[in-house]
């Protein structure tokens, strides 16, 4: 400010803290140049994978995946499908912005969906705090590092200004349509970007879920506060399909080691 040369300007525009290796990492642009976009698939049993859909080499069964939510007025209790990778077999790095594609259905004219990414994994010396608990729970093998959520009414997305990991969503009145029961639709759900070093024997875990609570632990956790979103005030039955005509899938900006 006083024509001091500090060096600040000569420094690489962008720096981001990495965690789980717990270290800043400097790039030249974002999404980092070396990104490799790479899509984790939903699958049966509750598993993520990397593998494409191949009907004659999958097992389970082929049926969507489904969770029943009430609405706050009746239960605090939130309900979820989750799905863990295979404990990964070396260090993977993720760095960027995330997108959950979802092939998905309702039995109402709307919904929440809410996405989040978690590092579950031996190490449990890092706690984070859980919507509707009012307490922090004790050994955790399991941190969040992102969160995305999207009103099912508001899935339409303009083409022309999205880009990978971040669908562009018009979010406006004339774009809003009401979901009709049953159908299949497409949403694409933009998470909050993040920086994290996935451990060798760590596992990737996505969690889909329609409601959120006040956490009730503000004080007593360094934790970013989590957002309450107003649920659905019907009781709602979600089904996720995930099949070779239903890839549901993360859109993951994986870094090379």
């Amino acid at each position: 400010l006083k024509g001091i040369d500090t060096g600040m300007l000569h420094e690489p525009p962008v720096k981001v803290f990495v965690m789980g290796a717990n270290r800043w990492r400097s790039a030249q642009d974002w999404p980092l140049p070396e990104t490799r976009w790479t899509p984790v698939y939903l699958d049966s049993w509750e598993r993520l994978r990397t593998e494409p859909f191949a009907p004659q080499s999958r097992d389970g069964y082929d049926t969507p995946d489904a969770f029943v939510q009430m609405p706050p007025t009746h239960t605090r209790s939130i309900q979820k499908l989750r799905y863990l990778t295979e404990p990964l077999v070396e260090d993977t790095l993720v760095i960027g912005p995330i997108e959950l594609t979802l092939f998905a259905e309702i039995d109402q004219s709307d919904t929440n969906w809410i996405a989040t990414l978690k590092d579950v994994g031996p190490d449990e010396s890092v706690h984070s705090a859980r919507p509707g608990e009012m307490a922090v729970p004790t050994h955790l093998p399991e941190r969040e590092v992102s969160r995305g959520w999207l009103k099912a009414s508001h899935r339409a997305v303009d083409d022309a200004r999205s880009q990978p990991g971040k669908p562009w969503h018009p979010m406006t009145v004339e774009a809003q349509q009401a979901v009709v029961p049953g159908e299949i639709d497409v949403y694409r759900i933009e998470m909050m970007a993040t920086a994290n070093l996935f451990r060798r024997g760590h596992r990737i875990c996505l969690e889909i879920s329609s409601l959120d609570l006040p956490t009730g632990v503000g004080g007593n956790s360094n934790v970013e506060y989590i957002p309450w979103h107003v649920g659905s005030s019907k009781t709602t039955l979600h089904k996720v399909h995930r099949n070779a005509a239903h890839p549901s899938h993360l859109l993951l900006p994986m870094i090379p080691l």
